[in-house]
């Protein structure tokens, strides 16, 4: 296969590429960079990506915000993601960086340190070592965590073990 059969891959017209859009929004929701690159990758035209997306908009199957709040939601609580985890993960799908403000101001900064004491006890599993406790720093720190927020937890359950 040469470079130009590459090149020729089957085009999507218009109305295939708005019922592919469609079918992928019928499984999830999706932000408009993701929909639009999936629609790249099928085949359809940045002209035609234009207008699926502006009548994605104008019927409320895409939104960005909404997007954004939601999935900031579920990384919190499902995933249990730190505030720079979550804008890392939001900005990697697209999302505005207005958007994705929007979406973190719904998550209180003391409801997350609270949140992160009883992870942080459960890895630590009551081994304090030095290597065990720079394992975990790294660990919630890679999962969006403040360091000392991070720090804070491990003395106070240091503390109350004690």
């Amino acid at each position: 296969m040469s470079y130009s059969d590459i090149s020729n891959s089957p085009r999507l017209d218009y109305e295939k590429a708005k019922e592919k859009a469609l079918r992928l929004l019928e499984f999830r929701s999706h932000s408009e960079r993701e929909l639009s690159d999936k629609l790249k990758r099928a085949g359809a035209n940045d002209e035609d990506i234009e207008k699926i997306l502006a009548f994605c908009r104008n019927y409320g199957f895409v939104n960005d915000g909404e997007y954004a709040r939601k999935k900031a939601l579920d990384l919190k609580n499902l995933k249990k993601y730190g505030k720079r985890r979550i804008y890392r993960e939001l900005q990697v799908r697209g999302i505005s960086k207005e958007d994705i403000e929007n979406a973190l101001s719904q998550i209180e900064d003391g409801e997350e340190a609270e949140e992160l004491y009883p992870l942080v006890q459960k890895k630590l599993k009551g081994d304090f070592d030095s290597k065990n406790t720079d394992k975990c720093i790294r660990y919630f720190i890679y999962r969006g965590y403040d360091i000392s927020d991070i720090k804070r937890c491990i003395e106070r359950i240091k503390a109350d073990e004690m």
